[in-house]
């Protein structure tokens, strides 16, 4: 048995860790996508500037060295105070290692693992990266032997390890609901819409039989907007416009947040502005995908939905699929929640969100906690 047992899904939106002790109680681990290589000067730099002021907790302020370089990995929301960029065209794995890596020094030291432990690891790859898991497998294993993170030197030993594509922790729960001869006489689609892409798993009595992934991610519609536009951020626009939904209008109070002018008669025409823009780009991203689910789905049983920007397409998708049975993975959710900790009475739209958000991670989770259980 593994002192710490994780699932890990790296988003281009944001990296989410589900993981256990030997207490086997799930936790949940949150941090910013961003990666960025700096030297181990400008990590000196930024200690002297801090100084003793403030107390961070481990996975806000991660930078970390594997024994190959010399240079520093700066990961989460620190780098994102060196203003890193999410790389849209970049492949997930070569990152992910070092996302994995910071999660697992924060976690040992947010819980005072000792600095030589050991641990089982799932993961989840887009399906067009899927073929580099025995790579990130190995690097994994290479690095976590020995690194050192935040100042702090960690040997680990990588002891189980299970890489699934995007989407695979869904089709694993659904058969650990339904049992495997419901699985065995589906077809089932599995459709992950992201952030940075868009992808498909196509399941046939029982077998992967497609996968596809498209570059129609989320940032797609807000690279419009933003070309339509003036002066506004991405960061910005994909807050703004992922929160308002379809209630897209010049007097929806949330788009006052982009608004850049200062005169009133100025504010208003800006305001239909963003407004035409976001209306124009919804309907052409829309348009987009429809065309790719036209030509990737025929014939489907059951279509499983999942990932950031299916809730914001939500009525799009169940008008879409008004004659195909849709899972949307509620109860999952629920489950989730519950086991987790989510606090819905705070900020009830918010934690919704993130627990779909969440699971596939979850599935991956459940599904690797129970194959762990019976080799042991």
């Amino acid at each position: 048995m593994s002192d710490l047992t994780l699932t890990f899904d790296p988003g281009s939106s944001l990296s989410k860790v589900i993981y256990h002790l030997a207490d086997g109680r799930p936790r949940l681990l949150l941090m910013e996508p961003e990666v960025i290589e700096l030297s181990l000067s400008s990590i000196d730099a930024h200690l002297r500037t801090r100084g003793s002021l403030g107390i961070t907790r481990p996975e806000d302020d991660v930078w970390l060295q594997c024994s190959d370089s010399q240079q520093c990995q700066v990961v989460g929301y620190l780098a994102r105070q060196f203003l890193a960029a999410v790389r849209m065209n970049e492949v997930k794995y070569e990152r992910a290692l070092y996302k994995v890596l910071a999660a697992v020094g924060a976690i040992a030291q947010q819980t005072n693992l000792p600095r030589k432990f050991s641990v089982s690891i799932s993961a989840l790859l887009p399906y067009g990266e899927y073929q580099n898991a025995p790579r990130f497998q190995q690097l994994l294993k290479q690095q976590l032997k020995n690194y050192s993170f935040r100042d702090e030197r960690f040997q680990v030993k990588l002891e189980a390890f299970e890489c699934r594509p995007e989407g695979g922790g869904l089709a694993m729960a659904r058969v650990m609901q339904n049992g495997a001869e419901w699985f065995q006489q589906q077809t089932l689609a599995v459709l992950m819409f992201g952030h940075r892409n868009t992808s498909l798993l196509l399941f046939e009595r029982g077998k992967l039989a497609i996968g596809n992934t498209t570059d129609l991610g989320f940032h797609q519609l807000v690279d419009k907007v933003l070309n339509r536009t003036s002066g506004q951020s991405a960061d910005s626009l994909t807050s703004v416009i992922y929160s308002i939904g379809n209630q897209i209008a010049p007097d929806n109070p949330q788009l006052q947040h982009l608004v850049k002018t200062r005169s009133p008669t100025e504010q208003k025409l800006e305001r239909e502005q963003i407004v035409t823009a976001i209306l124009t780009a919804r309907e052409e991203y829309w348009s987009r995908l429809q065309d790719w689910l036209d030509t990737m789905l025929l014939n489907v049983t059951e279509v499983i939905i999942s990932g950031g920007a299916a809730l914001y397409l939500h009525d799009e998708l169940e008008n879409y699929f008004n004659r195909t049975p849709t899972y949307w993975g509620t109860d999952l959710q629920r489950r989730l929640q519950d086991l987790l900790g989510l606090d819905y009475r705070s900020n009830r739209s918010d934690a919704e969100a993130l627990s779909f958000r969440l699971i596939d991670a979850f599935g991956m989770y459940c599904d690797f906690v129970e194959q762990l259980a019976e080799v042991a």
